[in-house]
């Protein structure tokens, strides 16, 4: 916390000291530049972190201006209020489109030209309301900011300005290192483990992507009190496509990076268009191509793996162990799945599947490929809705809900290739899986960083080697240690029941026989139910207590590893399977 403080102050400092010593016209300049900073800012926090690509964020940006104009034209005294203001339109404005947009789930390219129309239909809208917009022309004379006593000169309001950015953008900086900034880091990389893990990614979408538009408000209202004038334009094309590139060139997802982008952007086509007056458009144009070519990453980026640093500094994180969430007491069975049918489209994959598992035991559930094994574990943890039939999970109808609904009831589940959070760490995977539990966003914004981990999680790590390598990236690790990774972040969250689909793909012999006896003693010495979705019949022997078997989606066998491996319709499906 205190390195972005830090910065902060300094570069408040340095700007003070820019807009006294620069003269009055590069003073305006760097406060104009600085307010279009904070708006590219808060595009970065929405997709730099969060992978939301909104083409629209000129909408809590230009109808915040546009309440600014209005509210400092009524009423003068009012400005420094009217900043606030202006903060609350924005955030209720990207509040509203987060809830319409996100609910049905879209895909980004969705998301990104649902925005960008709603922003050029918004500037449509703005040239013929002339009442409140003043049509083509906009509203002009907009009032300096004032306060404590007569309107403030431009020198003064020029300070103001600048230092109230760098202010703003050292505060979303402070907000992305906090614990909530590796969450939306983990919803960019991989929702769908996010989910898994307990968040609701919906919500967290939307929650981000209103904070996002409160800084976009405020750059609104720091930008209108700027150039003293408002049009349509202010949500048009232009402006819109010119944000996204200021990010980009700067480095997404580094908060400086759009703000080094914005500045730099501006400032060369400012001198550009006095020193070259007819070709300047083209020579910028030229520039952006060839920063996209030369540094896809954007320019901090670049420039920190060139001094050997990473874009993104691991956390220091402390892991403390706490006792395991017990399975059940209360005499229901871990879960029974009754009459369970899914298809897809007029392929049915599972036919009609009842599955009980009556107390906490170690069951495999095999089968031909596309016997329905994966698409069951999906049903059971969420994933995937079914048709017909119901799911019932320690004593709780779960039938419909949602992948993250299940596993805060405690289902937790490893998916079939390994999905971990490449641009986190291993500490921070496991910390994010283990704040899944309790995943306010509010609370994750102010929280330590610390994670109270199970003692489960806490053992996988140090048995496979994972623990003295907590800071490493996990988007480096090996197929192998990526699988036992995960097997650690389902176990560190509100596990009660953990699903595992092929824990040992990609295994070797004597690494499967080792998952084998390490999945057995954690289940022995803290009685959870584990079922695995397996091919290894050597794995299966050495680790099931039981063991079910799916054929063309339907139910075909269930008993232990002799029961089934003897059974005459087990031998026929599987024809040469090892005995």
């Amino acid at each position: 916390m205190k390195r972005p403080l830090g910065y902060g102050a300094t570069a408040a400092v340095g700007v003070a000291v820019a807009s006294v010593t620069l003269g009055d016209f590069r003073a305006g300049q760097l406060s104009l530049f600085l307010s279009l900073a904070v708006l590219a800012v808060s595009l970065d926090l929405v997709w730099g972190y969060a992978g939301i690509l909104s083409l629209g964020q000129l909408l809590p940006f230009g109808i915040a201006a546009y309440t600014t104009a209005r509210l400092a034209a009524a009423a003068p005294a009012l400005t420094l209020p009217g900043l606030l203001v202006a903060t609350l339109v924005g955030a209720t404005v990207a509040a509203g489109v987060g809830i319409a947009a996100f609910r049905r789930r879209p895909t980004p390219v969705v998301i990104g030209l649902l925005t960008l129309v709603l922003s050029l239909t918004l500037e449509q809208v703005a040239e013929q309301w002339r009442d409140v917009t003043g049509g083509f022309n906009g509203l002009t004379d907009i009032p300096r900011i004032t306060a404590f006593g007569p309107e403030w000169s431009d020198s003064t309001q020029d300070l103001f300005i600048s230092v109230v950015a760098v202010a703003v953008i050292t505060l979303v900086g402070l907000l992305a290192t906090r614990p909530i900034g590796a969450v939306l880091i983990g919803i960019r990389d991989n929702e769908r483990r996010m989910e898994a893990l307990g968040y609701d990614t919906v919500a967290l979408k939307v929650w981000v992507f209103t904070v996002g538009g409160a800084v976009a408000g405020l750059a609104g209202a720091l930008y209108v009190h700027r150039t003293g004038f408002v049009s349509p334009q202010i949500f048009g094309f232009a402006l819109a496509t010119n944000v996204v590139l200021w990010t980009l060139v700067g480095g997404r997802g580094t908060i400086i990076g759009p703000v080094i982008g914005t500045l730099a952007i501006n400032f060369a086509s400012a001198t550009l268009a006095d020193v070259w007056l007819q070709y300047w458009t083209l020579a910028t144009g030229v520039i952006f191509v060839a920063a996209v070519a030369l540094v896809p990453e954007g320019l901090v980026p670049s420039l920190l793996r060139a001094a050997g640093r990473p874009p993104r500094r691991s956390r220091d994180l402390r892991l403390s162990a706490t006792a395991p969430v017990t399975a059940a007491g209360n005499g229901s069975a871990v879960f029974e799945a009754t009459g369970v049918d899914k298809s897809f489209g007029f392929f049915k994959v599972l036919d009609g599947v009842t599955l009980t598992m009556d107390e906490p035991e170690l069951r495999c559930l095999i089968g031909p490929n596309g016997a329905g094994k994966s698409t069951l574990l999906d049903v059971l943890c969420g994933q995937q809705g079914c048709q017909n039939g119901s799911i019932t999970t320690l004593g709780r109808d779960c039938t419909g809900l949602r992948a993250w609904e299940f596993a805060r009831h405690g289902v937790s589940r490893k998916f079939q290739s390994p999905q971990v959070i490449g641009s986190l760490s291993v500490a921070e995977n496991i910390a994010v899986a283990a704040w899944g539990a309790d995943p306010s966003p509010w609370r994750l914004t102010f929280a330590a960083w610390e994670a109270r981990v199970p003692e489960t999680s806490l053992r996988m790590l140090e048995r496979t080697g994972l623990d003295v390598r907590a800071g490493s990236g996990a988007g480096g690790l090996s197929h192998g240690d990526k699988q036992w990774l995960e097997i650690a972040m389902a176990m560190a969250g509100h596990c009660r029941v953990l699903l595992l689909d092929e824990p040992t793909a990609g295994m070797t012999a004597a690494e499967s026989l080792a998952a084998a006896e390490l999945l057995r003693e954690v289940h022995t010495d803290y009685r959870l139910p584990v079922l695995i979705v397996e091919h290894d019949m050597a794995f299966i022997r050495a680790v099931a207590d039981r063991v079910t078997v799916l054929a063309r989606g339907s139910l075909l066998a269930d008993g232990t590893v002799a029961e089934v491996e003897n059974d005459p319709e087990v031998v026929a499906v599987y024809g040469g399977v090892d005995r």
